[in-house]
C-alpha cells in the first residue's frame, strides 16, 4: 500500500488494546497499521499519509498530546480519534482544540469506533478532495498574464466591460477577448464560476 491509500493509524503503548483493536479494524475490513509508541508511528509516518489517527493519550516518551501538536505544527490535518482510558475534561477540551474529530473513552464498543473511524476517513477524503480541486485552480491560474491578472481582478470587484475598458485604458472589445482568455485558461463555465475561482485560489 502507498501513503495515498487510505489507512487506519493506531497508537497505543498497550500490546492487549492493540491486539484488540487490530481484531476490530479486520473484522470491519479496514486496513489498519499498528505502533506501540508516538516515536515509532512518526518513524514511519509520511505528511501526505491518507486515512485517520486512532490515539491513546498517556504514553512514555511522547504523549498523544504531544504527538498531536507536533503533526498540527508540520500542517498534518489528518483526522484523528482519541480513544484513552484517562480520560479528563482539560484533557478532552486541549485534544477538541487541536482538532480532534472524537474523544472516546476505553473500551469502546466496536460498532461506535467503527463508526467513527468511517467518519473520519469520509473527513480525510472530503479534505484532500477541496486541496486538489484548490490545487488545480491555482495551477489553471498561474499561466494568466500580469494584464489578465489585473483584468480579473476588477471583474472580482463587480466592474462591467465598459467600467474595466476604461480603468486599464482598453477598448472594450479588448476587454471581452481578455475575458474570454480567462474563461479558457481557468477552464470556468461562466464568468460567476471565473469569480467563484479567483476567490476560492487567493488570487483575488
Amino acid at each position: 500500500m502507498t501513503v495515498h491509500t487510505p489507512m487506519v493509524h493506531v497508537v497505543d503503548d498497550d500490546p492487549g488494546m492493540r491486539k484488540s483493536m487490530e481484531f476490530v479494524m479486520q473484522t470491519a475490513d479496514l486496513p489498519a497499521r499498528f505502533f506501540g509508541s508516538a516515536m515509532e508511528f512518526l518513524a514511519a509516518f509520511h505528511p501526505e499519509t491518507c486515512g485517520c489517527l486512532i490515539l491513546d493519550l498517556r504514553m512514555p516518551d511522547l504523549t498523544g498530546i504531544e504527538l498531536l501538536e507536533q503533526l498540527r505544527r508540520n500542517k498534518c490535518e489528518l483526522p484523528v480519534i482519541v480513544v484513552t482510558g484517562h480520560a479528563d475534561i482539560p484533557a478532552a477540551v486541549r485534544s477538541m482544540k487541536l482538532g480532534v474529530v472524537e474523544f472516546l473513552e476505553k473500551p469502546v464498543e466496536p460498532h461506535i469506533l467503527v463508526t467513527h473511524v468511517h467518519d473520519a476517513l469520509r473527513i480525510d477524503t472530503e479534505r484532500r478532495r477541496k486541496a486538489a480541486d484548490m490545487a488545480a485552480m491555482k495551477a489553471r491560474l498561474a499561466s494568466l498574464t500580469p494584464r489578465e491578472i489585473d483584468l480579473l481582478r476588477l471583474l472580482v470587484m463587480g466592474n462591467s466591460n465598459k467600467e474595466i475598458a476604461q480603468h486599464l485604458k482598453i477598448s472594450i472589445k479588448t476587454v471581452a477577448n481578455h475575458r474570454a482568455h480567462l474563461l479558457s485558461k481557468s477552464q470556468a463555465l461562466n464568468t460567476a464560476d471565473l469569480v467563484r475561482i479567483a476567490v476560492l485560489a487567493g488570487v483575488c
